[in-house]
């Protein structure tokens, strides 16, 4: 059961990706954006043509393989990862989701660019955000149908990380990239001016703005057992402050 603000972005999503267009899901950490990514796989997989293809950091692919078989069981899903992985893009085709590193996207490219994905969501996607690297590459070559770039950080620098991101969901929206740093400066004025497009392109709420969707925050106090070693590291620094100040006025 879906949050209403969840619930309002896997509508949005499906919107956008049901005309094989993209967009940025750029909630904040916490907010529940692989569940609304996995909400959203469930919705299509009916109409699916070819399996959805996830790109990931490697910290990151055992949690999309754990929350699709939690919250979505009918789903097939592939982690395509490590030395024992395969080559034969045909094996991709038994799944619903195939999940992949940024390592592996550029390394099996050519493998991965044997199918034109249905959909193609690219995990912390602020991975992509300089245009020349070689993973930004990789991913943009990849045929797919519609696309998704979550993070929950979507730009933190440079206006170029817009261009990056908009360039893999939207190609083509902003123009080549000297055609956009021609038209928007790096700065407040440029950022302004882009807003526009950039707000019809992207989804993004912060947890104080959807406080009221979610239940309150259950603090529950957990005292933890030192072991050896850690009592005494702990003991030495509790003795070192001590001897630092008025052993008379503070309690440790």
């Amino acid at each position: 059961t879906l949050y209403p603000y969840q619930s309002t972005g896997f509508n949005w999503l499906k919107h956008i990706t049901g005309d094989n267009c993209g967009c940025i899901l750029g909630d904040e950490m916490g907010l529940g954006k692989t569940l609304q990514v996995i909400t959203l796989f469930q919705s299509r997989l009916s109409q699916k043509q070819a399996p959805y293809l996830v790109v990931a950091p490697v910290s990151l692919l055992e949690n999309w393989n754990r929350e699709i078989r939690k919250f979505a069981p009918e789903i097939k899903v592939l982690v395509h990862h490590g030395s024992e992985r395969t080559g034969r893009y045909k094996d991709f085709l038994a799944y619903d989701v195939v999940v992949t590193s940024y390592s592996a996207a550029v390394n099996d490219n050519s493998i991965l660019r044997m199918i034109e994905w249905d959909l193609l969501v690219l995990d912390e996607a602020q991975n992509i955000k300089n245009p020349a690297a070689n993973r930004t590459n990789a991913v943009k070559s990849i045929p797919h149908r519609a696309s998704i770039a979550v993070t929950g950080t979507p730009f933190e620098n440079h206006i170029t990380d817009i261009w990056s991101l908009l360039d893999f969901s939207m190609p083509g929206c902003l123009g080549t990239r000297r055609e956009f740093e021609a038209m928007y400066s790096d700065d407040l004025l440029g950022a302004e001016k882009i807003e526009p497009i950039l707000s019809a392109l992207m989804i993004r709420r912060r947890v104080a703005d959807v406080a009221k969707d979610l239940p309150e925050r259950i603090v529950i106090p957990q005292a933890l057992v030192m072991n050896d070693y850690e009592a005494l590291k702990y003991e030495e620094y509790r003795q070192q402050l001590l001897d630092e100040y008025d052993s008379k006025n503070i309690t440790l």
